[in-house]
């Protein structure tokens, strides 16, 4: 899987562009208003999902497999959170304090059915 993403990103860079995701916008906005202090992002890739959460005030910690994504996210995104490079699916340890383990989905299919929009 690592050299699957380092390919990627060593060799189309910026390849989702550098504005967030639409479905990361949807989720910092609820996550804002449920009053989320704090999000971690498994698969951070170079950061621009991360932008959203910021934006909001929203502290964020990113775990990335690819060397480069996280070169990427300081060089060409200038952000400055802390990023753990390994991966998320075969983590189980502390990133501050939050205990991190290996799970699946989608911050859309976390929130309650009325909130999905």
């Amino acid at each position: 899987m690592t050299e699957f993403w380092e390919k990627a990103f060593t060799e189309k860079q910026l390849m989702w562009g550098v504005e967030p995701a639409q479905s990361a916008i949807v989720a910092s906005d609820y996550f804002a208003r449920m009053g989320a202090k704090d999000v971690l992002i498994p698969g951070v890739g170079y950061g621009r999902n991360a932008k959203a959460f910021l934006a909001r005030g929203i502290s964020v910690t990113g775990i990335e497999i690819s060397e480069t994504a996280i070169a990427l996210a300081r060089a060409q995104l200038a952000l400055d959170i802390p990023i753990y490079h390994g991966s998320w699916r075969a983590c189980r340890s502390t990133v501050g304090s939050t205990t991190v383990s290996s799970a699946t989905g989608s911050f859309i299919s976390w929130m309650p059915t009325g909130d999905r929009s």
